[in-house]
Formats: C-alpha cells, structure tokens, sequence
C-alpha cells in the first residue's frame, strides 16, 4: 500500500472547540469583562488608598453611595459609545461627526466626575480644602478627560472585537451553508448518473430478451433502496457502502458471459470488525468502478475488472480499479456529458480535505484507478 502521509484524525479536540467557542461567544463576556475593572477600582479605592484625597475616616455606606454614582457615570460614558456612538456613526464612515460626540461624552462625563468629587468633599480636611476650589477642578480635569479617553478606547475595542468575532461566524456558516448546499447538489448529480447507466443495461437485457432481466430490476431496486435510506446521511458504515458495491458488480455480471464470476473480481483486505467501525461516505467508490464497466473491455481475458480494497488499523483505505480497455473506446475522446469523476473529486475535496488521493494511469490497452482515504473511526476495533 501507497505511503501517504495524511495528518492523523483528530476530532475530540476540534469538536470541542466547535461547541465550546462559540458556547462562550454567545456569553455577555465583554459587559462582564467591563462590569469586572469596575468593581476592581472600586475595590482598589476602599483597600488600597489609591484614590486622589481619600478620607481614611470615611464611612463604608458614605463610600458606597459614592461608589454607585461614579460607577453610573462610568458605565454611562461605556454605554453610550457601545450602544449609540460607534454602531451608529462609525459603519457610515461618519468619522467626524463621531470624533465630535465623542469630545462631547468625555467633556460631559468629566463635569460630572467633577461634581461628584466636588459634592462628596474630596479634597476637603477639617472642613478646608486643602487646594482652592480652580485648583481642584483643574487638576480634577486633567484626570478624568484622560479617565475618560480610556473608557472610550476601552469601549471601542470590545465593540470591535465583537462585531468581528460575530462576522466571522457568520461568514463561516455562509460557507458551510454553501458547501452542504454544493455537496447536495453533486449527490443529486451522482444518482442520476448510476442510474442512467444502469437503466441502459437493463435496456439491453430486453432488447435481447434475457431472462435475466427481471433480476435486473430486483436488482437495480435494492440498490436504489439503498440510495433512498443511505446516500441522505453523511456516512454510511463501510459494511453498508460494500454491499451495496456487490450489489452493483451483481448486476453487472448479468450482462456478462458464464464466467462473469471471473470475470470481475473484488478482492478485500481488511482488518476484523473494519468494515463496521469506519464510516465512509456513500457512493464514494461507485464512479471508479462505474468507469470501469463504462469503458473497460469486458470482453478481455479474466480478470477484465479487478477491484481491490484494503483498509489497515488506522483507517487508511486504498481502492484499487483495474480494468483492460478496448480499442475503440482508447480511440473514442471522453464523452462530454461524463459527470462520476469530476463529482468524485469534488466530493473527495469537501468531504476530506487533505486526506485523500486519487491517481488515474491509462494506457493504450489497461487502465487503473487508485483512490487512498484517510477513515476516521466511531469505535474502537478489539
């Protein structure tokens, strides 16, 4: 077998994240993460002594009342640029006008911290201020144009960091959307496909009368049976997808002289317990063998199509395709209207991006077909 090297199935960890981000996206972390510095300068205030002229003696419930005003103008001047300000003026590119009210906000939530500090006393000992009141204001100015600035900036880039985030989801669902969309698309191409092929078989039955025709049709049920129940899912045990391979190369042979059995040969490798702990995605193998009745010469000397499957512990698969092709249809350019194997490729790049490989070699007189894919496992082989 080909030695690929595929990267290894990982899909705990990525399903994880699947769930789990954007499990914490649709939380209101960034009014927890603002909520969260408030309190801590609040916190910082009361045991730290960090405050401009903080009171050793003030009380707890004087602090608080404090405390609930200066963190309502704070959240006031968060707010209104989160809910207002930015989602308004800035996706219309109305820069100026934004740079205005935001010089507006911040000289309006200065007076007000400036009236807070002034109507609680700070900077007041023994009843005299320790500065004239100009003094105070200006030096009170001077902080809290810079506070201000930064609960904007603050502000601004949660917002930013939002709307980007929820962008980006977006534009993911978009382009899962248009992928199932695009895969649905190609599977309705692939079932019509095996049964125009398939109902032309038939139709040479009765033109010659064969009694094997109505074993044809039971036949060309059960498979489509299988395509009714199976081909909607994603993934079908591998169990499922080879009986429904037999079935195929069944009806095949009821075209085929009386050593049909030799004359098409499936030859499988595959671990214990394999062909029901790997998924794979239903009429994935079908085109290749498809191709090979399509245009091999099943006239030539057995075996005229030889299918080979193997499959080791890790769930790499290799499905072989051998078929003798025949002079007139070397000599024949590829019908126009073909669609198995553009669809299988496209389906291979949707379906296992970076974990398969399809070669096809063709000479004057063989063909072969070698698709290699990397199964990811829903049970552990004992």
């Amino acid at each position: 077998m080909a030695d690929l090297s595929f990267p290894p199935p990982t899909r705990a960890a990525p399903r994880a994240a699947q769930y789990l981000l954007p499990a914490f996206r649709r939380l209101p972390w960034p009014h927890v993460v603002w909520l969260s510095l408030v309190l801590f300068a609040d916190f910082q205030l009361w045991y730290g002594y960090m405050g401009l002229y903080y009171q050793e003696t003030e009380t707890g419930w004087h602090f608080l009342l404090k405390a609930l005003w200066v963190d309502a103008v704070d959240c006031g001047l968060f707010y209104l640029n989160w809910s207002v300000l930015q989602p308004r003026l800035l996706p219309p590119r109305r820069l100026a006008l934004y740079a205005l009210a935001v010089v507006l906000a911040i000289g309006v939530f200065t007076a007000a911290r400036i009236g807070i500090s002034v109507f609680y006393a700070e900077g007041v000992q023994q009843g005299h201020w320790t500065l004239t009141l100009a003094q105070h204001v200006k030096m009170l100015s001077a902080y809290h144009v810079v506070l201000g600035l930064l609960i904007v900036l603050l502000s601004c880039g949660l917002r930013l960091t939002v709307d980007y985030l929820q962008e980006r989801d977006n534009n993911r669902a978009l382009e899962q959307q248009y992928l199932i969309t695009e895969l649905s698309l190609l599977k309705a191409q692939v079932n019509p496909h095996f049964l125009f092929n398939t109902l032309n078989n038939i139709y040479a039955l009765t033109l010659q009368r064969s009694p094997q025709a109505p074993e044809a049709v039971l036949r060309l049920a059960e498979m489509m049976r299988y395509l009714l129940y199976e081909n909607g899912a994603a993934t079908v045990p591998l169990a499922r997808e080879l009986t429904h391979l037999r079935s195929f190369l069944d009806l095949q042979r009821l075209r085929l002289p009386n050593n049909a059995a030799a004359a098409v040969q499936l030859h499988l490798a595959l671990p214990p317990g394999a062909e029901h702990a790997f998924p794979i995605a239903p009429l994935l193998l079908l085109p290749l063998v498809e191709n090979a009745f399509k245009h091999g010469n099943l006239a030539a000397p057995a075996p005229a199509v030889l299918l080979e499957l193997t499959l080791d512990d890790a769930g790499l698969l290799q499905f072989t395709v051998h078929n003798f092709v025949a002079d007139k249809a070397w000599e024949l350019p590829t019908s126009a209207g073909g669609v198995g194997l553009p669809n299988l490729r496209r389906r291979l790049e949707l379906l296992y991006p970076q974990r398969h490989a399809l070669s096809i070699s063709t000479t004057a007189h063989e063909h072969r077909a070698t698709l290699t894919v990397q199964l990811c496992p829903t049970t552990v082989i004992l």
